[in-house]
């Protein structure tokens, strides 16, 4: 069963008598030194709440991430057995371009202005 964590901030805000129901409620165990003290129950409901905070294990990655992972490293493969060097840009004017895969030519491009064309 789960409960409400609450801070103590939020404990302070509450009456004694709504203390001791959160108390009941959460089957609390920690001693109430004076039970007429609201920061008595404040302490005891915060001291019991870390108490049963248990820390999470890092998971095992699920089938989703190990499917994306295998999918890179296939995109990766696949992306050197096509270009296995890197390309080379050279730019011959503001709007023309030449791409390089080691020292072969592979595509030219050029930018035309539509707005310039009559």
């Amino acid at each position: 069963m789960t409960y409400n964590i609450y801070s103590q901030q939020q404990l302070q805000l509450k009456s004694i008598a709504r203390l001791k129901q959160i108390y009941s409620e959460i089957a609390c165990t920690a001693e109430v030194n004076d039970k007429r003290c609201k920061d008595s129950w404040i302490s005891a409901i915060v001291n019991y709440q870390a108490s049963k905070i248990q820390k999470v294990a890092p998971t095992a990655p699920d089938n989703q991430a190990l499917a994306q992972a295998e999918l890179d490293s296939y995109i990766a493969d696949q992306a050197q057995a096509v270009a296995p060097e890197p390309l080379t840009i050279v730019e011959i004017s503001f709007s023309d371009y030449e791409y390089y895969a080691d020292d072969k030519l592979i595509s030219t491009h050029t930018n035309c202005n539509l707005s310039e064309v009559k």
